[in-house]
């Protein structure tokens, strides 16, 4: 058994070698043998007469390459006359709306309002909805700011 197996190692080994040796001249070789190969004689009748050089491109992905175009002019703009809009009714007050403030609570730094409505009571702090419409601002000692639209704050204050 032992003869057997040290016999394959030794077919094995110079099996290695040779193929080593083949490797070793294939990559020392400096011009690589070329396998003929067989080109149809339309391909070749068409090198010979465009030139290898057309061949071997690539058609544009994108079409042919243009010069970059002259800039537009700028079409003059237009000016048309705006009709005065009515100005906008003033908002409704929020205790007209029933909302009443009823305390400020202050922790840390968190501050919250409570809010009394005919419809329940609410807490609220700075970002949360008062409606549909309406968000709390801001809250400081003087009461909530609430955000009634148009970039503008009325004050929902304590009642005297």
């Amino acid at each position: 058994m032992r003869l057997i197996a040290t016999f394959f190692t030794l077919l094995a080994l110079i099996a290695t070698g040779l193929a080593g040796k083949g490797l070793h001249a294939a990559l020392s070789d400096p011009t690589p043998a070329v396998l003929p190969l067989k080109v149809p004689a339309s391909i070749e009748t068409a090198s010979k007469q465009k030139g290898a050089d057309t061949m071997t491109q690539w058609p544009p992905l994108f079409g042919e390459p243009q010069p970059p175009a002259p800039p537009t002019p700028a079409q003059p703009v237009v000016q048309t006359a705006v009709e005065p809009q009515p100005p906008a009714p003033p908002p409704v007050p929020l205790e007209s709306m029933g909302y009443a403030l009823t305390g400020v609570v202050r922790a840390g730094d968190a501050v919250w309002g409570m809010v009394s409505h005919p419809t329940g009571d609410q807490i609220l702090r700075v970002g949360d909805q008062l409606n549909d419409k309406m968000a709390i601002a801001r809250i400081d000692e003087s009461g909530l700011w609430v955000d009634v639209g148009d970039e503008q704050t009325e004050l929902l204050g304590f009642a005297e």
